[in-house]
């Protein structure tokens, strides 16, 4: 059987994710060869196992490939043929995909799956009502990486719960050995309205300050002094800040939720009902409820305390966190893993570290 160690691999991490990775360890003891292992090792040791018993698609633990992931190399040569091939999938597979869940959710409204099920579909319904009446229009209308749009304050609210939890020592030792990833501008207007509308709490403005002149030297280094709980909470959001702007600018798959999107505001000016209007063609156009619905199933299942402040601090923007699901599901998972595991989470953290994978702590899972 193989052994596992006690010290976590921070490359295979961010290769892979962590929760994959964790699966992945957890599954060792029950294997008889190490499916961690990379290159002539790996051929080595498959080579020995000859009984037939494994397929090819249990020799190397893989992260698999999304459809944007699987379009990003063609899109780097021809983005004209990328969005071609996206644009057919939509009109196909999509399609397809919305008119079952349609009718898997009509089910569920008629109670035909249960009890529990129509509750939850009551329950989302009444999310998309709420967003709907107070949000829907700042969707539609502002451009996706401004703050006033909701779609922007739900992706920031989740880095923020991360970036808050990112331990102070991590922050120190990157910060002290000069890999901090750093923005190459901090807008400290948006930060403040992050503040006033309640998206970051408890940093006080002059650690925020002191937080911005850090991150925009990071020449510095510390005489006689740390990173103390006040400052790595101020750094903490001046990151999240910024990581919130390159992933709704540069993310992987944010060709496709601002497609997704540009669908909302042309169904909005097509319909004379406005927001009523608008939100009964959602409702009626039941498969877009219906992935709406299960993302924030499986949001709250991973973290409990991040839906809760999609669905009442941001009044249902739950029911949108799946246009922005594939660019904020690792950091999901890690916050599903403190709430957990903390002592997981630490671990995940320190493995990071030592292997120098700094870039995967603050985007983690990430291409850009």
């Amino acid at each position: 059987m193989a052994n596992t160690d006690s010290m976590y691999d921070g490359n295979l991490i961010s290769e892979l994710g962590v929760k994959r990775y964790l699966k992945g360890r957890s599954d060792l003891p029950t294997s008889n060869i190490n499916f961690f292992v990379r290159g002539k090792a790996a051929e080595a040791a498959w080579d020995k196992c000859n009984f037939g018993c494994h397929g090819p698609t249990y020799r190397n633990l893989t992260k698999p490939s999304s459809f944007h992931e699987a379009l990003q190399p063609i899109g780097g040569f021809s983005p004209t043929l990328a969005g071609v091939i996206d644009g057919i999938r939509h009109q196909t597979v999509g399609k397809a995909q919305n008119i079952a869940g349609g009718v898997e959710r009509t089910g569920e409204g008629l109670m035909l799956n249960g009890d529990d099920a129509f509750q939850s579909v009551g329950d989302e319904n009444l999310s998309a009502y709420q967003f709907a009446t107070t949000c829907f229009e700042k969707l539609v209308t502002f451009e996706i990486d401004t703050l006033d749009n909701p779609l922007s304050q739900a992706v920031l609210t989740i880095v923020n719960e991360y970036t808050a939890v990112i331990p102070e020592w991590v922050l120190r030792s990157a910060y002290q050995d000069g890999a901090l990833l750093l923005p190459d501008s901090i807008n400290s207007v948006s930060l403040m309205k992050a503040v006033s509308l309640g998206i970051i709490k408890d940093v006080e403005q002059s650690d925020l300050s002191e937080a911005i002149n850090l991150l925009k030297n990071p020449s510095k280094r510390f005489v006689g002094k740390q990173i103390g709980k006040k400052l790595a909470s101020a750094m903490g959001a001046v990151l999240a800040s910024s990581i919130c702007k390159k992933l709704l600018t540069q993310g992987p798959g944010i060709n496709a939720t601002k497609r997704d999107v540009a669908k909302l505001r042309a169904h909005m000016r097509g319909l004379k009902g406005g927001l009523g209007g608008t939100l009964l063609t959602l409702l009626q156009t039941q498969g877009v409820l219906d992935k709406a619905g299960k993302a924030s199933r499986r949001l709250n299942q991973a973290s409990p305390r991040v839906w809760r402040l999609l669905r009442f601090e941001l009044n249902g923007a739950n029911m949108v966190y799946f246009l922005v699901e594939p660019l904020l599901r690792e950091y999901v998972d890690r916050l599903s893993l403190l709430e957990r595991r903390p002592k997981e989470f630490a671990k995940v953290m320190a493995a990071l570290v030592h292997e120098k994978q700094t870039r995967n702590i603050f985007f983690p899972g990430s291409a850009i």
